[in-house]
């Protein structure tokens, strides 16, 4: 059973209307999937962030009850007590430099005194031998001092 051939014509038209229809068919499917998948990408995406910021809000709230138990002051007084003993120390070692300070001070010029008077003595010393070699009295100190020499 063959068409007559005036419907043939329409055959071959309705046979490019189908084919145009599935290359149409196939774009669709096509653009359908591309949207999908952008999709799925965008609500990975959006599941990422919503965990993210589920996370900051989760901490947030842990900080807000720590603040509304008054943990925070509590370890605020904790910390400015182990300053403030830190601070002392450090407060009474620095006077006890400044004491050493002086302390060392003193004993600098007391140094410098005994050495200075050591020396006199050490020249004088080298006098008195040189005068006593030489059988002259040189020494204008006290008799005492002379005769024990």
């Amino acid at each position: 059973m063959l068409a007559p051939l005036e419907d043939r014509r329409v055959l071959a038209t309705d046979d490019r209307e189908i084919d145009d229809l599935r290359k149409a068919l196939r774009a669709s499917r096509l653009r359908l999937r591309r949207s999908a998948l952008q999709s799925t990408r965008q609500i990975a995406a959006l599941n990422a962030e919503l965990t993210r910021l589920q996370q900051i809000c989760e901490r947030q709230a842990h900080q807000i009850a720590r603040y509304a138990a008054g943990a925070v002051i509590v370890d605020l007084g904790r910390r400015l007590m182990t300053l403030s003993e830190a601070n002392e120390r450090l407060r009474e070692d620095a006077r006890r430099a400044v004491m050493l300070e002086r302390v060392l001070g003193l004993t600098d010029a007391e140094r410098r005194r005994l050495s200075h008077e050591r020396d006199a003595l050490a020249a004088e010393l080298c006098r008195q031998r040189h005068a006593a070699l030489l059988g002259t009295a040189g020494w204008t100190g006290d008799a005492h001092a002379d005769a024990s020499l």
